[in-house]
C-alpha cells in the first residue's frame, strides 16, 4: 500500500505541473460543440450570458463589505445560506483526486481537493456573512446530481464543463480547473510507431459520451473508437490487446498508471484541449444566482492567488491509498 500511495503521489505531482483535471460531463452526456443556432436562440443565449455577467449586487468575494452586502437584494442561494447556514453541494463522487473516500481513524470520510475547496468556501462565507456556514454534500453520479439540482436539493453541482448548450439552461461560474488530454498504453508499446499522425488503424478506448471521445475523434479522425462504460474496462481492453490506447483526462491517467505497473502515459500524444471541446470545470447552478456566482469567481481567484488551490491538490494526492485506487486497477 505504501508503494502504491507513493507512486500515485509522484505521478500526480507530475500531472499537476501540466494543469490537471478535465471534466467529462458524465456518462451519456453529449459534449460536442453545439450545432448552428437560429437567430432567436442566439439572442436568448446572449441575453442569458449578459445577465450572468452582471454584478448587480457587487457580491464577488471581498468586493463589498459585509455591511453593504447585508443591505442588498440577493438571489435564492445567498438568501437560503443567510437563513439556514448551509452550503448544499452536489458533487460527482468517486473520482480521485477530485472526490473520493478514505478511512481516517476507523471512519469512512469524503476527501479530495474539491471537497476541501467546498469546506474552505463555507469557512469564508462564514466570515463574510457573519454567521456559521456548514457544508452538506450530496454525492452521486452526473445524473443524480443534476436531478438534485433541478429539484432544488442542492445549490450547485461541481466539476461541469460550461458548454454552450448547457449555458442555455444553467448559470456557470468561471472555469476553476482544466487539464490535458492523455492517452494510456501498455508500457511495452509506449514508443510504438503506430502512435503518430491521425492514428490510422489504432484502437482507442474511451468512456461513453465523454469529452475525451469527442476530442479524440477530432484530433485523430482515423482512429478506431471503442466506447466503454468505465475506466477499468478501458484499461482492461488495453491490457488484453483489444485496444491500443485509452483516452482520459490527466487525473484519470495519473491514477491509472499508479494502479497498474504495466501501463504508461504516452507523452507525445498528450494534448491541451481547446475551449471548443473542453472549456474546463465550473460550478453549475440556476439562473437568478448571479450574485453568488460572482462571489464564487472571487473565491476561486483568491485561493489560486494564495497558492491554496494547488496545495489542496497536492494534499489530495498524498491521501491516496490502495482503496482509493481500486476503481483504476484492471485485472
Amino acid at each position: 500500500m505504501r508503494k502504491m500511495k507513493k507512486m500515485a503521489a509522484l505521478c500526480m505531482a507530475g500531472m499537476m505541473a501540466l494543469s490537471l483535471a478535465a471534466c467529462s460531463g458524465g456518462a451519456k452526456e453529449t459534449t460536442a460543440a453545439a450545432p448552428a443556432e437560429t437567430q432567436a436562440e442566439t439572442a436568448a443565449q446572449t441575453t442569458a450570458e449578459e445577465k450572468a455577467q452582471e454584478t448587480t449586487s457587487g457580491a464577488s468575494s471581498g468586493s463589498v463589505s459585509p455591511e453593504e452586502f447585508a443591505k442588498q437584494e440577493h438571489g435564492p442561494i445567498f438568501e437560503d445560506i443567510i437563513k439556514n447556514g448551509k452550503l448544499k453541494v452536489g458533487i460527482i463522487g468517486n473520482n480521485p483526486t477530485f472526490c473520493f473516500h478514505t478511512v481516517k481513524d476507523g471512519k469512512d470520510e469524503l476527501v479530495g481537493f474539491e471537497v476541501e475547496g467546498m469546506y474552505e468556501m463555507a469557512k469564508r462565507l462564514s466570515d463574510y456573512l457573519g454567521r456559521e456556514v456548514t457544508v452538506d454534500f450530496y454525492e452521486s453520479d452526473f445524473t443524480g446530481c443534476m436531478s438534485a439540482l433541478q429539484a432544488n436539493q442542492v445549490y450547485f453541482v461541481t466539476r461541469l464543463s460550461p458548454t454552450d448548450e448547457r449555458k442555455k439552461t444553467w448559470l456557470f461560474t468561471d472555469v476553476y480547473h482544466k487539464s490535458d488530454e492523455c492517452y494510456v498504453a501498455k508500457k511495452d508499446n509506449e514508443n510504438s510507431d503506430m502512435f503518430t499522425g491521425t492514428l490510422k488503424g489504432v484502437k482507442v478506448a474511451g468512456q461513453m459520451g465523454s469529452i475525451d471521445i469527442t476530442m479524440t475523434k477530432y484530433l485523430y479522425p482515423d482512429a478506431e473508437i471503442q466506447e466503454l462504460d468505465n475506466t477499468p474496462n478501458m484499461l482492461l481492453a488495453v491490457k488484453n490487446g483489444k485496444a491500443d490506447l485509452a483516452c482520459m483526462n490527466a487525473v484519470s491517467a495519473a491514477m491509472s498508471v499508479a494502479a497498474n505497473d504495466d501501463l504508461v502515459v504516452v507523452d507525445k500524444l498528450t494534448w491541451e484541449p481547446t475551449d471548443e471541446f473542453d472549456k474546463g470545470c465550473g460550478l453549475c447552478m440556476a439562473y437568478g444566482n448571479e450574485d453568488f456566482a460572482n462571489w464564487c469567481n472571487g473565491f476561486f481567484s483568491d485561493i489560486k492567488a494564495e497558492g491554496l488551490w494547488d496545495q489542496m491538490q497536492s494534499d489530495a494526492a498524498a491521501e491516496l491509498d490502495a482503496k482509493a485506487l481500486e476503481d483504476f486497477i484492471a485485472q
